[in-house]
């Protein structure tokens, strides 16, 4: 069980659904491949996994304060452990990208790579490592259009929704994290300049993000728009996990909103 925590494997499977089912989107004007479908979705969920375990890692000192039950801090898993959890993740994720295509295979290579970085070198930088996050968060939803190629509207508004949703997402994740970033001197946006002004920046996105919705998708607004206005409502009352996961709820709503019948 502690591996699976390390793994965050529930964020790794959702992800991995996200890329079925932008491929289930757009099934009546591509031919889809479904064994290539199996192969990337299943990369997906390794990268994912291979992400998250690396940012325990990372993030080992950092979480004896924010999340000291999580399995490194409360020593469930040593950081040896995890290295060679993490050796087998990265295999995976190539293995299963080669088999989908060379281009993948660089995809998943660049995401891999992005991923570290931010975990390293990114995290502490204002809005720098939120833009990082928001970048690799559409991996799922860009790959059928890596794959086909444009236009495809539905799938480009979903990228444009999950960017916005995961940037506002992972400011407020730094507004929940500050005491122990703030010991590490990392200098994420809410350190370097206040909680008011931080959620700020995050209702503007959501309300930037509904605006533009309303204009191109508005039947979109019918799965995500309660899960945003329950988002704001925890992040008034400071419950910041709880908001965080209203926007992980309002992605997943407008997702289920494309879905043909």
């Amino acid at each position: 069980m502690a591996y699976l925590l390390l793994c965050r494997v529930w964020n790794a499977l959702i992800a991995a659904g996200v890329c079925v089912c932008s491929f289930f989107i757009i099934r009546n004007n591509f031919e889809i491949n479904y064994y290539e479908v199996l192969f990337l979705s299943l990369g997906i969920f390794f990268l994912v996994c291979f992400a998250n375990a690396h940012n325990d890692i990372i993030d080992f000192e950092i979480d004896k304060i924010n999340r000291p039950k999580r399995p490194l801090p409360s020593g469930k898993i040593s950081v040896k452990a995890a290295y060679r959890v993490l050796g087998i993740l990265l295999f995976f994720t190539m293995f299963f990208g080669i088999l989908a295509g060379v281009k993948f295979a660089f995809l998943f290579l660049f995401a891999i790579l992005l991923s570290i970085a931010y975990n390293r070198f990114l995290k502490g930088l204002p809005l720098i490592g939120n833009f990082t996050v928001a970048l690799l968060s559409t991996t799922p939803v860009i790959i059928p259009i890596i794959n086909f190629g444009l236009p495809q509207p539905e799938l480009s508004v979903l990228t444009f929704f999950a960017f916005m949703l995961t940037f506002a997402r992972e400011i407020t994740k730094d507004i929940e994290d500050m005491e122990g970033d703030k010991s590490k001197n990392l200098k994420t946006f809410p350190l370097l300049t206040s909680i008011n002004l931080s959620l700020f920046l995050v209702f503007i996105i959501h309300f930037q993000c509904l605006f533009q919705i309303a204009m191109f998708k508005p039947f979109l607004l019918i799965g995500a728009a309660p899960f945003i206005a329950l988002s704001v409502i925890f992040a008034i009352l400071k419950k910041w996990h709880l908001s965080q996961n209203m926007l992980k709820l309002a992605m997943l709503g407008g997702l289920i909103t494309f879905l043909p019948p």
